[in-house]
């Protein structure tokens, strides 16, 4: 069923359906509350939509508050599940604009409008985003004047970032190129409107950032023209004003109109009505630089003749004070002639003293005739190793005789040739010399040494009684007399026959 269309004459006119009581009878509350509702519904549009500055707003999950103006009040109600779809900060103070039905609500005896959307007045959703942004990051430093930094007067090279076909880019080129063809410009072309023009720009900045110095770049401008705050919403997103804060060296920001304003602007170093205000502040005027270097030229020459005449007088002012040169000169010259006549002398007389100490020392080694000093002690050093050689030889002889005679001895003392007239050593088979019949009980094995080897035996019996006789040792006596001094203690003949060498 379609709604009618608004009649107000409708509302006049009083046709609107009563309930039905008896001729006469009083209405009740609630009927007559009934009626301005019918009323209402039947009369007004199904949706209106109400301008209006929000106070005394309340919020306890439904969302209660007035939309006043000027002339009058409208109470309002939106439900929970209708206000958090709302999706901005409503406060007191706020125009806005409502949409919903006018209904009368009995219980309260009000008319009220029922909200179904709430939008801001403007530009809606991004402009409360736009200030919420600001706020955070006016806390957060990134529009501080103290952290921004100067921007270089006379660079050398500036990057650009902006769109290559943009109408702002060929501005700023145009400008440039005729104030000062000196600045060398680096373009960075990057979308700057659309959904992915924000993530563009912020990793041109990045990237810039971190090859600054490779790139020798003085400074960075960031521009686009104008447009509505739609298409300039890329330079008000966080990540290009993170971008912007962390740039390490200066940059410039120029979006829009002059009536624009971005989050991108109040971020950076310097900000720019327009993009050739920016190319203008970014290349120095050429003309303007050519009068001032001749300016400043003629003020030097003015102030360096000026430093001269000045110069010139204070050289004449002194030279009053000084006494004449010639003067000087000559007063340095006889200075100079008494210095060396005393110089003169005292070399004379240091030349004669000298002379007679060599005179002196002349007659001392005269005396002394090195030549015969030497003489006398090469020949005495002459004996003296003729004396040492005959000392060793006679030394060397003895020696040589001492040998012979311990040899002889050792000879006559030798085992072997014991053995060799006869004589044997028997020795157990631990190698002990056997000298008591005790010592080779029966079944002993001997081994017993002759001059031409060895024989062994085993011990059948022994009788000490019949054992021959103790054979006497003859005396061996040396052929010379032994040395008077020995060296350690003499050998025992025992110890010599023991040898089976």
């Amino acid at each position: 069923m379609t709604r009618l269309p608004f009649d107000p004459d409708r509302v006049r006119g009083g046709e609107a359906k009563a309930p039905k009581t008896a001729k006469g009878a009083p209405l009740t509350v609630s009927q007559v509350a009934e009626m301005i509702n019918q009323a209402l519904v039947e009369a007004l549009p199904r949706k209106v939509r109400v301008v209006g500055e929000i106070s005394n707003l309340s919020r306890r999950g439904h969302w209660y508050f007035s939309l006043k103006d000027e002339g009058a009040v409208l109470k309002c109600v939106a439900w929970a599940s209708k206000a958090g779809k709302f999706g901005f900060d409503a406060r007191d103070g706020l125009s806005v604009v409502a949409s919903g039905s006018i209904q009368h609500y009995g219980p309260q005896g009000q008319t009220q409008l029922y909200v179904d959307s709430l939008a801001p007045v403007g530009a809606g959703a991004l402009e409360l985003r736009f200030r919420a942004l600001c706020e955070e990051l006016r806390a957060l430093g990134y529009f501080d004047v103290d952290r921004k930094r100067e921007v270089p007067h006379f660079p050398r090279r500036v990057a650009i970032i902006t769109s290559a076909k943009g109408a702002a880019l060929a501005d700023v080129l145009d400008t440039m190129a005729q104030r000062c063809k000196a600045v060398e410009i680096l373009i960075v072309d990057v979308r700057v409107q659309g959904a992915a023009a924000a993530g563009e720009i912020a990793a041109a900045l990045r990237h810039l950032a971190h090859h600054h110095a490779s790139l020798r770049l003085d400074a960075v401008l960031l521009t686009r023209g104008g447009g509505s705050i739609e298409d300039l919403w890329a330079f008000n997103e966080r990540v290009v004003a993170d971008a912007l804060f962390n740039f390490p060296i200066p940059t410039v920001a120029a979006i829009g109109h002059e009536t624009d304003t971005t989050i991108a602007e109040l971020v950076a170093d310097l900000r720019c009505a327009t993009p050739t205000q920016a190319a203008m502040r970014l290349a120095p005027d050429g003309r303007e630089l050519l009068v001032q270097i001749d300016q400043s030229g003629r003020r030097l020459g003015t102030h360096l003749q000026h430093r001269l005449r000045y110069a010139r007088q204070q050289c004449a002012a002194l030279a009053g004070q000084l006494p004449r040169p010639r003067e000087i000169i000559a007063a340095a010259r006889r200075d100079l002639a008494s210095l060396r006549q005393s110089l003169d002398q005292g070399a004379a007389s240091r030349l004669r003293g000298h002379s007679g100490d060599l005179h002196r020392l002349a007659l001392r080694l005269g005396l002394l005739r090195p030549d015969r000093v030497v003489l006398e002690r090469g020949r005495r050093l002459g004996v003296a190793g003729f004396r040492l050689h005959a000392a060793a030889h006679e030394h060397l002889a003895a020696s040589a005789a001492r040998l012979d005679r311990a040899h002889a001895t050792l000879r006559s003392l030798d085992p072997r040739r014991v053995l060799q007239r006869g004589y044997s050593i028997t020795r157990l088979v631990d190698g002990r010399v056997v000298r008591r019949v005790a010592e080779t009980p029966p079944g002993t094995r001997l081994l017993t040494s002759v001059s031409d080897g060895a024989i062994a035996s085993e011990v059948t019996g022994a009788d000490a009684a019949l054992a021959s006789p103790k054979p006497q040792t003859p005396s061996l006596k040396p052929l010379r007399p032994a040395p008077r001094r020995r060296r350690g203690p003499q050998p025992n003949q025992m110890e010599l026959f023991e040898s089976d060498r």
